[in-house]
């Protein structure tokens, strides 16, 4: 009888999947020959196997789910999981699969959204319609297939940006300034911002965004690649922020935190007078230049390393080499008409926190 493979997490455990009338099922025991006897009672026993999966209590099947995506998913997928196990459907995670059903997720759901976050704060529907994905992907690999749960409804909501000129006059010159513009002039996430060297990320011009530097549980973590396949993109750098780049010390582009770049670009707005934005909304500034400057919809999705439609519509054509060019220059000509002088030379930078200390 052949058996497949095991093999030991992360954690510790040891982890094998068999496939038992059409259904994948998890196996994750605490040695190595645990784990074999399991699978292999498995094998010879389909009507045990079919029963026993669904003993298990939702929060032990959820730390299984978890522990088999170690070291395959990224580290902050498994936090999200993590805290998604600790913080969510606390009511439910003691309850046995075999006695989930529609109407107790159904019920686990509306007491969800009552619940409050730690800031005092309803959940929002975006976050509930996570933890409830991650619930019901681990019920379907136990074999628990429920029909219609109603989540609630994400709605999309309004958010008013302040005018993009007078945001990129806000951090011109201050510390915050090159992180500032490769978001909002190349629209590039925190990560990749973060994520950013000299020695491999800038060569002839080009920006490669090839790594991202993301913080689990308090810990810096380097990854190869962006988020996505698409995030690892080419860029051609502006010569304004050339200079930048070539004023900064050392190899790492933007040595912050993500706190300290988050605080720092608020104190920038509240000295200029601005309305609070976050400074992912830099990114969302970008979209909405691009919108505004008529770029084809394909070109602004590839400078973005958009995937879903829910940021920019799906792309089904190529681009091409002369409409790209086109569009890298007027967005290029844009971002350098708002700062002033595209020529100068980056001023001397000055700090814009005062009321607190990093």
């Amino acid at each position: 009888m052949k058996l497949p493979a095991i093999r030991q997490l992360p954690s510790g455990s040891w982890f094998c999947r068999v496939r038992i009338g059409g259904r994948d099922i998890a196996i994750t025991e605490p040695t190595r020959e645990r784990c074999k006897a399991r699978a292999m009672a498995y094998k010879t026993g389909v009507i045990a196997a079919r029963r026993e999966p669904l003993s298990v209590t939702l929060g032990a099947a959820c730390d299984a789910y978890i522990d088999a995506r170690r070291g395959i998913r990224s580290p902050t997928t498994i936090a999200s999981y993590e805290k998604i196990r600790a913080q969510y459907f606390q009511g439910l995670m003691g309850t046995r699969l075999d006695r989930i059903d529609e109407k107790a997720l159904s019920r686990a759901v509306a007491l969800e959204r009552q619940r409050v976050s730690r800031r005092g704060a309803p959940l929002s529907a975006k976050t509930l319609a996570s933890a409830l994905g991650f619930v019901r992907g681990v019920l379907r690999e136990n074999g628990v297939t429920l029909g219609r749960v109603a989540a609630p409804e994400v709605k999309r909501r309004l958010v008013q940006l302040p005018e993009p000129g007078a945001v990129l006059r806000a951090v011109i010159g201050t510390d915050i300034e090159l992180p500032c513009l490769l978001a909002a002039w190349l629209s590039l996430s925190m990560s990749e911002i973060r994520g950013l060297t000299r020695s491999k990320s800038v060569l002839d011009g080009k920006l490669y965004i090839v790594e991202t530097l993301v913080t689990v549980k308090g810990r810096d973590i380097r990854k190869e690649g962006g988020k996505e396949e698409q995030r690892s993109r080419v860029l051609d750098i502006p010569p304004y922020i050339q200079r930048l780049i070539d004023a900064v010390p050392g190899d790492v582009l933007v040595p912050l935190s993500i706190r300290q770049i988050e605080r720092r670009f608020d104190a920038a707005l509240r000295a200029a007078g601005l309305p609070h934005m976050t400074f992912h909304q830099l990114r969302h500034l970008n979209a909405s230049v691009m919108a505004m400057l008529g770029i084809q919809t394909e070109i602004a999705q590839e400078r973005g390393g958009w995937k879903t439609p829910h940021t920019m519509q799906q792309v089904y054509t190529h681009t091409f080499t002369a409409p790209r060019q086109a569009a890298d220059a007027a967005i290029d000509a844009y971002f350098s008409a708002q700062i002033g002088n595209k020529s100068a030379t980056p001023t001397k930078k000055r700090r814009v926190y005062k009321l607190h200390k990093d």
